[in-house]
């Protein structure tokens, strides 16, 4: 960090202090307050004060470990608790919006069956946002958030096709959530069974005699091992054959097939392995003799030899020191993250302890530019702390307007994490028009009068003003305004 940016770190460390964060200024420096902006979506007092009371290291510990809703305060729990989608079984949805359609085109009306499909599907992501909102904004553990939003996006599965709308809230809750902070291999194999990324990729219509490869190339290219990892053409077909069978039944007819299959079948929830859809043939995988069965085990060996391949030690350990700690992380911190990976079997919490290892992470940070929704998420967190958002719709419309609206990437490389993705004249106007958005506490709480979060604010103030921003806070009139003018400078976007 340089001397400039030190200071003006110290400087918010004596307003927390000042603030009723008693024992910040003693414990807390520089680089652990840029340690704390990577691990959240934006620091706040109540941040400051449980990293100076537990210090460093049991802080980074505690973030590590995976607690589910127990970060949450009650009333946004109950929030959480009353959205459609934590009590809908996903199957049921759709079979319900399909038999809507189906009413609708019996009756003719081609816009009315539009209108359907559109209801239900929004609904259903505008609900999956909502629930991820909430918990980002409110979670203590904010490091297991932010690591849905990268799992998500590495896994990235796109809202508007075919039954993904109506599944994604469960791909999410289901696939990734649980699985942030554990090991890899479950990660990618609960991804594999879920309808929403089999329909999303085309697995569902891998079937032997008809193979699709798209699912498995892109589980090599961008799920695991990555493009320059050296697998061929051909471990890409062989591949597809093994995951031929692995599909999606979401109607209530049964399947019909030869009773030899029987005991191969899988079901769970809208997943399906049918047997008599998969090429039970001999392979050759990766330059190893892979043999051939009916069942879901061959699905099962790909996924183990796919998910402890040193490529993909290499390329997940690089994903995730791109996302926390340099858009072009040192190889020797990439590789010493790979070898935790490859040492503990692919536990996800080890690797990111190893990078947040104070020495090695100090000494390679460099600063980072806000993707669109880390600008947004940090921003409500310093200007109103622990107050619930009430106008959830709002914060979705913001980042939509910035080119980062969550389950909406089309391509299944997901959004970009470097500067280059988002540090561009068109986004920088967009922001400043945002900010004094975000700063209308009216807009976001449906209410009027007072309701920034003045220690906060004053943190903002200290950490964010640069010599040239100073002469015009001091011509601004209204804290609504200066918060609004700090939120939109340059300082407040890089982090």
């Amino acid at each position: 960090m340089n001397t400039c940016r030190a200071k003006v770190v110290a400087s918010v460390l004596c307003l927390f202090a000042a603030c009723g964060v008693a024992r910040a200024r003693a414990t807390i420096s520089a680089a652990d307050l840029q340690l704390m902006q990577r691990i959240t979506f934006g620091p706040t007092t109540q941040t400051l004060q449980s990293f100076a009371q537990e210090g460093r290291s049991k802080w980074v510990e505690g973030q590590l470990h995976y607690v589910g809703d127990r970060c949450l305060p009650a009333d946004v729990q109950a929030r959480i608790d009353h959205l459609d989608i934590e009590h809908q079984n996903p199957i049921q949805i759709w079979q319900e919006r399909q038999a809507a359609l189906k009413a609708a085109r019996a009756d003719g009306s081609m816009e009315a069956a539009k209108a359907a499909r559109r209801q239900y599907d929004r609904q259903s992501l505008s609900q999956a946002f909502e629930r991820r909102t909430l918990r980002a904004l409110y979670c203590s553990n904010q490091l297991q958030e932010k690591l849905v939003w990268f799992w998500y996006n590495h896994f990235n599965v796109y809202g508007h096709k075919g039954i993904t709308a109506i599944f994604i809230p469960d791909y999410e809750e289901q696939a990734i959530r649980p699985h942030v902070l554990g090991k890899f291999q479950d990660l990618l194999m609960a991804t594999l069974m879920h309808p929403a990324m089999l329909q999303y990729l085309d697995n569902a219509r891998n079937a032997k005699g008809k193979p699709n490869e798209n699912y498995a190339r892109e589980i090599m290219e961008l799920h695991t091992m990555g493009a320059d990892s050296g697998y061929t053409q051909g471990d890409v077909q062989e591949l597809a054959r093994i995951l031929s069978g692995a599909g999606v039944h979401v109607n209530d007819k049964p399947i019909r097939a030869a009773a030899r299959f029987a005991p191969y079948f899988v079901e769970k929830g809208a997943f399906l392995f049918n047997p008599a859809r998969h090429d039970s043939g001999d392979k050759v995988f990766l330059g190893r003799p892979f043999k051939g069965s009916p069942g879901f085990g061959e699905i099962e060996r790909a996924v183990a030899i796919l998910a402890h391949q040193p490529a993909t030690a290499h390329a997940i350990s690089k994903e995730l020191a791109t996302y926390f700690l340099a858009d072009d992380p040192p190889k020797a911190v990439v590789d010493q993250m790979a070898q935790t990976y490859m040492r503990t079997d692919g536990e996800i919490a080890a690797v990111l302890r190893t990078l947040f290892d104070a020495k090695l992470f100090n000494a390679n940070v460099r600063p980072k530019f806000k993707d669109p929704a880390q600008y947004i998420y940090s921003s409500i967190r310093l200007l109103y702390g622990d107050r619930p958002v009430q106008n959830i719709p709002l914060v979705r419309r913001w980042i939509l307007s910035l080119s980062e609206d969550p389950y909406n990437y089309l391509t299944p490389e997901g959004y970009g994490m470097k500067r280059s993705d988002w540090a561009s004249a068109d986004q920088m106007t967009k922001r400043l028009n945002i900010a004094t958005q975000l700063a209308a506490a009216n807009r976001l709480f449906g209410t009027s009068g007072e309701a920034l979060d003045h220690a906060n604010l004053l943190a903002l103030k200290a950490s964010y003003t640069a010599p040239s921003l100073t002469p015009m806070l001091a011509q601004t009139h209204g804290e609504t305004q200066k918060a609004a003018l700090i939120i939109s400078s340059p300082r407040f976007m890089e982090y």
